[in-house]
């Protein structure tokens, strides 16, 4: 084998091989994306966190002040209506995103 046959070895396997590097802008683009669907993530937990959080204050307040029983089953009520309205909302979000 020449030198010339080993060169045009390596540029077949080169060409059998390339990998397509990604440019800056769809370097950015993907990271504008990413930022944009963990920024719609995260509000969504601060919402969830936020209506625990004060559901279980007012739970604890009217049990605190002896409430009649009909606020707490309303309370119970909004808690097993809250996931049905978080997985609409997910629905729509990633409709959205893609």
């Amino acid at each position: 084998m020449d030198k010339e046959e080993i060169v045009s070895a390596f540029k077949q396997l080169d060409e059998l091989t390339s990998v397509n590097e990604p440019t800056i802008s769809e370097i950015t683009e993907k990271i504008k994306f990413h930022q944009e669907k963990k920024k719609a993530i995260f509000l969504k937990e601060l919402i969830v966190f936020i209506c625990v959080a004060c559901s279980l204050f007012i739970g604890a307040l009217l049990m605190a002040l002896e409430a009649p029983v009909s606020i707490v089953i309303i309370q119970g009520l909004g808690f097993i209506a809250l996931p049905i309205i978080l997985k609409r909302d997910k629905k729509k979000i990633e409709g959205e995103l893609i």
